[in-house]
């Protein structure tokens, strides 16, 4: 079963390499965006540290905390990864969140529990 990590970032980019360093298995694939409000001369290479998972970063818009942009953007995050593979899970984050269990943890986890809906999401064009 494939995971698809969904990850909002802007700030704090060396722990978000941490991150993708503890994602990075190939199970996973990892959908990024970067605010666009962020200089993007201090946004390190991030591509460095994933080398097993598929890596892709989502064209990035405004986002204001509280505002209807979180939504825009989790949104485009959903449509890159449904458009782009079949996951069992997605799992949005923030980029200064980090996993509390190993991928093999997680992987065992969902094998076992992947009746169960811990969020549900139907997307429509209507």
């Amino acid at each position: 079963m494939r995971h698809a990590y969904l990850i909002m970032a802007h700030n704090n980019f060396s722990q978000l390499k941490i991150l993708l360093s503890l994602l990075d298995d190939e199970r996973n694939d990892i959908y990024l965006h970067i605010d666009a409000k962020v200089d993007r001369g201090v946004i390190p290479d991030l591509t460095d540290v994933v080398h097993k998972s598929t890596l892709q970063f989502v064209t990035p818009i405004p986002v204001v905390w509280g505002d209807y942009s979180q939504v825009a953007c989790e949104m485009k995050l959903i449509q890159a990864a449904v458009s782009s593979g079949e996951y069992g899970y997605l799992h949005l984050i923030s980029g200064i969140d980090m996993p509390l269990k190993s991928n093999d943890e997680i992987a065992r986890f969902s094998k076992t529990q992947w009746q169960r809906v811990y969020r549900l999401c139907i997307y429509s064009n209507e």
